[in-house]
């Protein structure tokens, strides 16, 4: 007998094919299709069941009360790949990674504002303040995830506790917390490729600060940006690279080029370019006393080239970047839904 039909979509996605999708999108590519299909076929067989059983749900309820029988799919998946997710089994699991995703999205940014509101109200440099304030949510993020993993892994190899721990944490698994249906094949993917590129220069700009290869007369590293810089334009930059991954998960979530993204787009790259090209022409982007110590070891280091460089690379990126955001935004083809690499 064939499959009853699965609900009518809301808002582009039913329920169903989410589940479908955070049950198997973990899965081998040769697995995951069989996996997907035999699930859509048994939620629609349970979905027939429960109109015979429960006729006084909706269609919707009915859905969500199918699911909710199938449990969480992280845990589903793990049986089907026949084995234990990592150090942590698959009952535990899915408690483990919802509770370590809230106490980093609630621990690591108070550590980090708080860090830098007491460095600053000391009075020390906004270097020395951005710094320490970083260096204090790495570390707050390497010590959570070390002792939450430790104490799950505790509880897996004790074995009972596992529906008290549950209980206790607030962490049952309902359809409301299934993920969105991708927008888009290699979005995701894109998306996580520019934060993590961003992320890399805003540690970059940091680390040059404290951690340069180039050292001074006296032996310690010098900073090869200019250091009065922190006193505004620098932490300026910071804040657009915030900025441009915000627009890079607003892009995601919309799922195509739009005129005001591609706006937003235009005005940071004009604002980071502008920057760059402000700084080389006056020839203030640069450290004093890291070209005089490059210059000792290598007296052809012209640092006026190096400002001219980095002024004509920061013009060419700005326009390319802005022309690739217009043209998907403008363009009724195919393209405009392509993430932009």
């Amino acid at each position: 007998m064939p499959a009853s039909p699965l609900p009518t979509e809301r808002a582009g996605a039913t329920l169903t094919e989410r589940y479908v999708h955070a049950a198997t999108r973990r899965l081998p590519a040769a697995q995951r299709d069989d996996v997907a299909e035999e699930l859509r076929g048994g939620i629609a067989d349970r979905l027939e069941a429960l109109e015979h059983e429960r006729p006084d749900l909706d269609t919707d309820a009915r859905e969500r009360a199918a699911l909710t029988e199938l449990g969480d799919p992280a845990r589903l998946a793990a049986g089907y790949s026949g084995r234990g997710l990592y150090l942590i089994g698959p009952d535990l699991y899915p408690a483990f990674q919802r509770t370590l995703a809230q106490l980093l999205a609630v621990a690591v940014p108070a550590v980090t504002i708080a860090v830098g509101v007491v460095d600053a109200l000391d009075g020390d440099p906004i270097g020395h303040v951005i710094g320490g304030a970083v260096w204090a949510g790495l570390t707050a993020l390497v010590q959570i995830c070390f002792w939450l993993t430790l104490t799950f892994v505790l509880i897996e190899r004790s074995g009972p506790g596992h529906d008290a721990l549950r209980d206790s944490l607030d962490v049952e698994w309902t359809p409301d917390q299934l993920p969105p249906l991708p927008t888009h094949p290699g979005r995701l993917r894109d998306t996580v490729t520019s934060l993590a590129f961003l992320a890399f220069m805003a540690a970059l700009l940091i680390w040059q600060q404290f951690r340069s290869p180039i050292d001074g007369a006296d032996g310690e590293s010098v900073p090869i940006l200019d250091p009065e810089l922190w006193s505004l334009w620098l932490p300026l930059l910071l804040a657009l690279m915030v900025a441009e991954a915000v627009l890079e998960i607003a892009k995601y979530r919309t799922g195509r080029w739009t005129v005001p993204l591609a706006a937003a787009n235009t005005a940071l790259s004009l604002a980071f370019a502008g920057i760059l090209i402000h700084l080389s022409r006056a020839e203030e982007l640069l450290n004093p006393a890291m070209v005089d110590a490059v210059q000792q070891d290598w007296s052809g280091f012209d640092p006026g080239l190096t400002h001219t460089i980095v002024a004509v690379t920061a013009a060419v990126i700005a326009l390319w970047d802005i022309g690739e955001g217009w043209l998907r935004a403008l363009s009724p083809s195919a393209g405009n839904s392509a993430a932009k690499c």
